[in-house]
């Protein structure tokens, strides 16, 4: 049923009048009335109703364009497709229809995009990555509205919106350091332009937080064999782990990999060594996986929201926004303290699992682009 402001004035006890003024911004009204009336008018649906009347009348149909890195098979294809599944049930929601574009090469043919865009009468343009650099060449020049969805235009020319990777990798970190480690060791894998801000998050947070880090264990690919294979050769060779009591694996499926490996070592989780992995794709990890979601699912939002304001605003120039979208920590059974730290506490197992969630909310500048980082979860 259609909610007005006489339904939201009479729930919110306030005249008709205030709640025009509180939605409109046309007059002065004390910040707890104010409050009030914005969640009357969210609990009853108002704001979305709103919003999604304002989507209609701007909006119409959206051109997505599968970008450099943009795979649909494996393990690693399953991001992606999260991703486009996120943007496709937007769509949906705002009534907005989707025109798939999928290259016949990595190379972003800009005169048929920019042709198909405009026989359709597209409104934008969303570019889906695979979490690295992309190329863009003209299209950024193109005059349309465009947006990169899991990814950056190579010279940050074109608006984007990604995941928090290098937060999400402080936020594993921190969370081994508050169960009492401190040598922890990483497992990436080679190349895999995606995974280059969660290398760097947890560069940084190990310094940060004053932990020390072992020697990386590089797999051959982003996969739960190699991710296996790799541990499994580095437990097995001298030194072993090299003094480390716990283990982030830059993602779910290495995660998945090392606890394969060390099962067949001998070694229990989290009584030997935690593992924490990195993307929170519950169809792609063990459920009792530690791990942060990076909210791959969420990134569509955002990314129609800036086409939106690109149409809604004068164009003057602007600089471009670079958006990270909120990171949640799924504390599972596979985080506890260390083996020496263990008499008298509980040693971490399903019984404690429990979700956290942290805000990052600064807004940072660097070159011709803004940062801008809203909607994190606290």
């Amino acid at each position: 049923m259609k909610v007005g402001v006489r339904d939201i004035a009479r729930e919110a006890g306030v005249a008709v009048s205030t709640v025009s003024h509180v939605l409109n911004g046309t007059a002065s009204i004390s910040r707890e009335v104010r409050d009030r009336v914005l969640a009357v008018a969210r609990d009853l649906g108002y704001l979305d109703q709103r919003r999604a009347k304002a989507t209609i009348a701007t909006m119409e149909q959206v051109l997505v364009v599968f970008g450099r890195g943009f795979v649909a098979a494996g393990e690693a294809g399953f991001r992606h497709r999260v991703v486009y599944e996120g943007l496709r049930r937007e769509c949906e929601r705002r009534s907005l229809k989707i025109v798939p574009v999928i290259p016949e090469d990595e190379e972003i043919d800009v005169g048929m995009i920019v042709g198909t865009a405009r026989a359709e009468k597209a409104d934008g343009v969303i570019v889906i990555g695979g979490g690295g650099v992309l190329d863009l060449g003209d299209l950024v020049d193109s005059g349309l509205s465009l947006v990169v969805m899991n990814g950056e235009e190579r010279l940050r020319r074109a608006d984007a919106v990604v995941p928090a990777n290098a937060f999400a990798a402080g936020v594993a970190v921190r969370h081994l350091k508050d169960a009492g480690h401190r040598r922890v060791a990483m497992l990436s894998a080679a190349g895999c332009d995606h995974l280059a801000g969660r290398r760097a998050g947890f560069a940084a947070t190990v310094i940060e937080t004053g932990l020390s880090a072992a020697e990386t264990i590089v797999a051959a690919e982003d996969g739960t064999d190699a991710g296996a294979a790799a541990l499994a050769r580095r437990l097995a060779a001298p030194g072993g782990l090299d003094g480390a009591t716990a283990l982030f694996c830059l993602t779910d499926p290495l995660a998945e990999g090392a606890l394969r490996a060390l099962a067949a070592a001998g070694l229990d989780v989290p009584a030997d060594i935690s593992v924490i992995g990195c993307d929170g794709l519950g169809e792609v990890r063990p459920t009792t996986l530690a791990t942060v979601n990076v909210g791959y699912g969420q990134l569509g939002g955002p990314a129609l929201a800036i086409i939106e304001s690109r149409l809604t605003v004068p164009k003057p120039v602007r600089a471009c926004l670079h958006v990270e979208c909120g990171t949640e920590l799924i504390a599972g059974a596979t985080v506890g303290p260390p083996p020496d730290a263990r008499s008298g506490r509980d040693g971490g197992g399903a019984a404690g699992m429990r979700r956290r969630r942290y805000r990052h909310g600064s807004i940072g500048m660097g070159g011709p682009h803004a940062r801008l980082v809203p909607d994190r979860f606290h």
